[in-house]
């Protein structure tokens, strides 16, 4: 008699925030989906790339463009991974659902992080993310995609992206990077960059309790901000009522007050857009699309980029 097993998937374990570590970020579009339709899409996103990086000092490395998804790799300042990405994510995926007339999902639910060890993964992920357009027969050479971090190596600029000179620094400089780069040419997929360590960590033997117990020790150290107290001081910053802003009152300045302090909560300090929409009883594709479109201006408008940095730096002082 043949007896059936029946075998479940091991429940995949929370993503870490490891200030400082490198991390190696995959996003998805939706059922593999197409992410990007034209260069509009791909510049929309670049340019919100920037911007995350620039808001969050956060540090990239490599990064290329695929028609379905997207590769980072990320050096994570003092702000959440996951306030960098789901800033990123939602921008986005706002722009492109207003540009191509869809709605619902435009990634995946969950990215996928890899913690890496640094020194014996950063140069060969940099070479490795910046192939991958040859790799997908996209190109005959990396530098002539234009939509990765590929080209800032070679003529060794700084972009709103990527800062290369650190990385440039380790070759002795651009030619010394242009024949590594060459010499990985004939490589072909790496699935040791994928099938990793509980999931999350890609290094030698112990590397992973290494990086859980130093993000263990963090924790038990940083306390908790109350939403509640957060929202006090910007609504007291922006000279109007904490019960103004949770009211129905649509005056000007009430409903740029309100607008400024979701995006604060959300882009910059990582909480959900559901659970603020909840506090100012909204639903949330209004409050996300307010928030769009206050991140759009200041885009254009220095001034009101200031003002909201500002505004960041007092919550977190």
């Amino acid at each position: 008699m043949i007896g059936w097993v029946c075998v479940f998937p091991m429940p995949r374990k929370g993503r870490i925030d490891a200030p400082g570590a490198l991390h190696h970020i995959m996003a998805r579009g939706i059922e593999r989906r197409k992410i990007f339709w034209d260069d509009t899409d791909r510049d929309s996103f670049v340019s919100r790339l920037g911007d995350v990086i620039t808001g969050t000092h956060t540090m990239c490395f490599p990064w290329a463009l695929m028609p379905n998804h997207v590769h980072l790799l990320l050096e994570s300042s003092d702000q959440p991974l996951g306030k960098f990405m789901q800033g990123l994510q939602q921008s986005y995926s706002q722009y492109f659902n207003l540009q191509h007339r869809k709605v619902g999902h435009v990634f995946q639910g969950r990215y996928k992080a890899i913690i890496c060890a640094r020194d014996e993964y950063l140069l060969e992920l940099v070479r490795y993310i910046h192939l991958n357009p040859v790799r997908a027969g996209l190109v005959k050479a990396p530098e002539r995609y234009r939509y990765s971090g590929q080209r800032a190596y070679m003529e060794g600029k700084t972009n709103e992206v990527i800062d290369p000179v650190k990385v440039l620094k380790l070759f002795g400089g651009k030619a010394g990077y242009q024949r590594f780069v060459r010499d990985g040419l004939a490589e072909g997929h790496k699935e040791e960059y994928y099938e990793v360590e509980d999931q999350r960590f890609l290094g030698g033997q112990g590397f992973g309790d290494k990086v859980q117990g130093r993000v263990d020790r963090a924790h038990k150290a940083a306390p908790k901000r109350s939403m509640e107290r957060i929202i006090q001081q910007l609504a007291k910053e922006l000279k109007v009522s904490r019960e103004a802003a949770r009211s129905r009152d649509r005056s000007w300045e009430v409903s740029k007050a309100r607008t400024m302090i979701a995006y604060v909560l959300t882009r910059r300090l990582g909480y959900r857009l559901g659970e603020v929409a909840s506090y100012f009883h909204r639903d949330m594709a209004t409050v996300g699309t307010l928030v769009s479109r206050l991140y759009d201006r200041m885009r254009s408008d220095p001034d009101l980029h200031k003002r909201v940095d500002q505004l960041v730096t007092i919550v977190e002082s």
